[in-house]
Order: structure tokens, then sequence, then C-alpha cells
């Protein structure tokens, strides 16, 4: 996420970004309750600020805000500022090495080089994965419902059921080594089907705010994520023709 009130240098970093990470998603605000409001509807791996976005929220509004909210609490923060905040928070974040300030002009390899530590750093990399075990017949996920995290299969088969018509229609079964409940990540909707554990099963959690992490940090998660999608892919033209 990039919240910067100069539109000229908010789509320089954009462009920095997408270029230096390739197929990632960078949202962008100029005015910081624009901003506020994108992290807090999608929460980003790193935010890229200045420290100028209006009278409305400002920059140290925004930090405040964010820090009250504890899904975001630990969110890491690029400051592009000439000068280092003396604020006594901001001090503190700086020191636990949550906040970087870059001075300006910005450098391209400065910038990517922080978002990459960010990135790479063991607490993002620990974020809230956990097990899940379940039992033949137990449900993973029921269509309509709000979509929190998405789920890697390590051991075990489930499968995915839709009721059309008053009839229930099989989907397909996930197997292990994939992915299921990612598409809600790709598309923002509610989960469109109910999943079930054939047999006892073992899966990782991974919540939604973090599945772009994995791109970058888990090479073979994102192979796994990858070899999941061409396969439904694959299975909807089989049923089309």
């Amino acid at each position: 996420m990039v919240a910067e009130a100069d539109r000229t240098l908010c789509d320089e970093v954009v462009n920095i970004i997408k270029g230096a990470f390739e197929g990632c998603t960078v949202y962008s605000a100029n005015e910081g309750s624009e901003a506020l409001k994108k992290v807090r509807n999608v929460p980003p791996n790193v935010l890229v600020s200045g420290m100028e976005l209006g009278s409305k929220v400002t920059f140290h509004d925004m930090v405040r805000n964010i820090d009250m909210d504890r899904g975001l609490q630990n969110l890491p923060i690029v400051v592009l500022s000439d000068i280092v905040d003396t604020e006594p928070k901001l001090q503190g974040d700086l020191a636990k090495g949550r906040i970087k300030f870059l001075s300006m002009p910005m450098s391209r390899d400065e910038l990517v080089t922080s978002i990459k530590g960010f990135l790479n750093s063991e607490n993002l990399k620990n974020n809230s994965f956990r097990t899940v075990i379940l039992k033949g017949g137990d449900t993973l996920l029921s269509g309509g419902e709000k979509a929190e995290s998405a789920f890697l299969v390590k051991t075990g088969r489930l499968e995915a059921t839709r009721k059309i018509d008053d009839q229930v229609v099989v989907l397909g079964q996930v197997l292990a080594g994939e992915f299921v409940g990612e598409m809600a990540h790709i598309t923002g909707d509610p989960r469109n089907a109910d999943v079930k554990a054939l047999e006892a099963s073992e899966l990782v959690e991974i919540p939604l705010g973090t599945l772009d992490l994995l791109i970058f940090s888990k090479p073979t998660w994102t192979k796994s994520l990858l070899k999941t999608l061409c396969r439904r892919l694959r299975e909807a033209n089989q049923k089309r023709f």
C-alpha cells in the first residue's frame, strides 16, 4: 500500500514496487482518510507512506488508528521523509524495526531493499499460521460466509460442493499439497462453496491478509497455489466441452 499526497511521487513508488515484485497488488491513496480505509479493507504486507497526507487524517492520525486495530498493530511502515520523526511512539517503533525512514530524494534500490527486508522478517513469516485438524465429515468452509483465511492441505482429502436448485452438486476434490479457500483472496467475494473433509485431514490456516507474502517468502507454497489454480482451470474447461 502506498500513501502519498504528491500524486507524481505516489505513481513513481507504485511503479517501482510493481517492477520489483512481479505479480504483486499495490493499492494507493493520496490522503490519510483514503489510505486508512484501504488499509483496513485489505491489510497490506507493507505500508509505504509520506508524512504529508492532508489535514483531515494526518500521517500521525493514520498511524495511531492503525495501532488501535489489533489486526494491523504489527504492520511495517516505510516512511518517505528527510527528517526522522521525534514522536516517542514512532521512535519506539523505529527502535523495534517496525518503521524505517527513507531520505528524499528517494533511492529506488533502498526502497526495494527496505520492503524486501520487511517481507522476509521473521515477524511476518510467522504471522498467525496455525494447524487445523479435521475428522472425516467435518466442515471446513460454508458457502456464503465471509472469508478470512485460506488453507493449504498437508494431508488428507476434502470435497467442495454447492447447492444448485435444491440439488447438491460436487465441484471437485481438494488433495494434499493443494490450496482451498484461496479464491476469496483473489476475488474478494464471500465463500461460494461448502468444503468438507472426506477423511482425516491436516491443513495450514493462512490469514488472507498475509497470503501475498507467500509469493515472496515460500516458493514451495507458491508452487502449490499455482498447481491448485491450474488444475481447477483445467477441470472447468473440461466441463465446458
